[in-house]
């Protein structure tokens, strides 16, 4: 989850809903993803059934989705969840990270990222074509961490070894590799430049956390890090994420939650029409998350 993350991101400057938009560009339509944290869903045929017809209702056309990875559900309802998301044109992407295997440990006694990955080898290995994960996506939120302020570096650098060690079994096992970053990663310094640009060459995709709740305001925390990866030699598609939960209590500055789909569905279109030409690497905008997704109103 993200909560430090938005913790972090409220030390920015405060954003004024008059930020001017950037030039529109009417013609261009993006992707729509979704993250899934809770993915036993896919343990009920009719939640299935209930996840694509939402996912590709004309209005939300949601065409990929970071699902969780549950060892422990088997891979046989695996392989039938991804088998039907893949015959409507849903990207399935094996979600996974703990904040805690940049000190070494994982969180609760849960999984290892050795475990992780010899556990996906072995469902790809064993599922047919058209049942199996497209990408690994990580979720490894380092600032999080108690000791971030003082061990800043030692865990940066401890998170670009993990990702080189995804991206190297990604390669190997004919999956693409994404991660999530906050939108303020350009202010994180990373071996001689910052951490915005310092995984491009280890990743097919980055999602920057852009949490906010207004287009001016996703835009404006947007621009920096959108202008760092632009200008960098890599082909790393770039998405930016909207936030629909109300657990933090700062959401009314970060989040949807409150506030109706229809309103942040139009949102996510003015964000579309307002990325400039020059920002050609961006891939279009996720949601985060599924849950508070269908819970959302009007």
């Amino acid at each position: 989850m993200h909560w430090c993350t938005y913790l972090l991101a409220l030390a920015m400057p405060a954003l004024s809903a008059a930020v001017p938009l950037l030039s529109p560009r009417a013609t261009q339509t993006h992707s729509r993803s979704m993250w899934l944290w809770n993915s036993d869903i896919i343990l009920n045929s009719t939640s299935v059934s209930d996840f694509i017809s939402v996912a590709k209702s004309p209005k939300n056309n949601i065409n990929r989705v970071y699902a969780l990875m549950d060892r422990d559900m088997g891979n046989a309802v695996w392989q039938s969840f991804i088998q039907q998301c893949t015959a409507r044109g849903i990207t399935v992407e094996a979600l996974t990270g703990d904040a805690q295997w940049i000190v070494g440990g994982t969180s609760g006694g849960g999984p290892t990222l050795k475990y992780e990955l010899n556990w996906l080898k072995q469902y790809q290995n064993s599922a047919p074509l058209g049942a199996r994960f497209a990408g690994i996506h990580m979720d490894i939120e380092p600032w999080g961490l108690s000791g971030w302020s003082s061990n800043e570096q030692t865990y940066v650098n401890s998170l670009v070894s993990i990702v080189n060690t995804v991206s190297t079994f990604a390669k190997s096992n004919s999956l693409t590799v994404a991660s999530d970053l906050p939108f303020w990663a350009n202010q994180i310094p990373c071996q001689g430049v910052f951490l915005d640009t310092c995984l491009l060459p280890l990743l097919d995709a980055v999602n920057f956390m852009t949490y906010r709740n207004t287009p001016a305001n996703l835009l404006s925390v947007s621009k920096p890090v959108l202008n760092s990866v632009n200008s960098a030699s890599s082909s790393t598609a770039i998405w930016l994420a909207v936030e629909t939960s109300s657990g933090d209590p700062n959401s009314s500055l970060i989040s949807y939650a409150g506030l109706s789909l229809k309103t942040m569905l139009h949102d996510m279109t003015v964000v579309d029409k307002n990325v400039t030409k020059g920002w050609n690497k961006f891939a279009g905008i996720a949601i985060h998350d599924y849950a508070n997704f269908i819970a959302m109103s009007g």
